[in-house]
């Protein structure tokens, strides 16, 4: 195996839905405007068991600009509520990097793995990751990653197969030799059915990471 694709939140980063919840309660909107319970009609998983609404699909695919999203979230906000403000509360969902993390893809780099991301993102949440976590010397994306899949970018989502067939062929590797990581087993299971290997990270454990690079590597 010389490829590894991580996922971004949930594996890389960690994300606060409960602080996204109580921003929405600031907002004077209901949550299910951002977020909904994953079913067979909604499948571009944010976490577990959690699904982009209609709306955030849309705009995590690039099909809806930042512009049009904060327009669509204020005309749904209490009054006096400002564009800064719905920023801010979209942001509330971003929580920590731990620096852990990507010093595991440094050592994976160093080691001679080809190391890729691919997530179910959007511009607001790419935009600001990057400015939190990946500008500073040593964890650029350029220093971290091969290649960076993010939906708003190739309007495609997890765990449409179209996204893995896009990375792979971008990538240029068998997909056999690719290790796909990811925390919503439904995506891991769609990348398997792509012929990529796939792990499914718990993130109860604190060393999951660790322990799924340790397996594959050690193989």
């Amino acid at each position: 195996m010389t490829d590894i694709i991580f996922d971004l939140g949930g594996v890389l980063l960690d994300l606060n839905m409960q602080g996204i919840g109580q921003a929405c309660k600031r907002l004077g909107i209901n949550s299910e405007l951002f977020f909904v319970r994953t079913d067979t009609k909604n499948t571009s998983t944010v976490c577990q068991g959690i699904s982009a609404s209609k709306a955030i699909s849309d705009y995590q695919v690039g099909m809806m600009t930042t512009e049009q999203f904060l327009s669509l979230v204020l005309s749904h906000c209490a009054e006096g509520i400002t564009r800064e403000n719905v920023m801010e509360a979209w942001d509330a969902c971003i929580g920590p990097m731990p620096k852990e993390r990507l010093d595991l893809i440094k050592e994976l780099r160093r080691k001679g793995y080809h190391t890729h991301l691919l997530s179910n993102t959007n511009d607001l949440h790419w935009e600001e990751i990057k400015r939190r976590y990946l500008s500073d010397e040593g964890y650029t994306c350029a220093d971290l990653f091969d290649h960076i899949f993010v939906s708003h970018e190739v309007h495609l989502a997890k765990p449409a197969p179209e996204i893995y067939q896009y990375a792979l062929r971008q990538i240029g590797r068998p997909a056999a030799g690719c290790l796909f990581i990811d925390d919503t087993l439904i995506n891991v299971e769609a990348a398997k059915r792509e012929g990529l290997q796939g792990a499914w990270l718990d993130i109860s454990d604190p060393n999951a990471l660790k322990s799924i690079i340790c397996n594959y590597t050690n193989q």
